[in-house]
């Protein structure tokens, strides 16, 4: 059965609910002031979820870390450099 705690609970409780994850196949939901904000899988219920997915190639995260950054910086059509030297990263 999967069980839903608070974050502080979660907090004080951290190595008792990565053994229950590890031992079982239940997630746990975790909220914040009554609402669910995250789920946490053990680690093979999460390759189990993901085996199916394709794996991006290293150019791919390039191009996700670039546009993340740059809407960070707010030049969403730029590439983005370094403060150094100007170089891209």
């Amino acid at each position: 059965m999967a069980v839903t705690l608070p974050t502080t609970e979660v907090r004080h409780r951290l190595g008792a609910i990565l053994d229950r994850l590890k031992s079982g196949h239940q997630p746990v939901f975790i909220t914040r002031h009554g609402e669910t904000e995250a789920v946490l899988l053990s680690a093979t219920e999460y390759a189990l979820l993901t085996r199916h997915l394709p794996k991006a190639a290293a150019t791919d995260w390039y191009e996700i870390s670039q546009a993340s950054l740059a809407q960070v910086w707010e030049h969403p059509d730029e590439d983005v450099y370094t403060w150094q030297d100007g170089e891209q990263l």
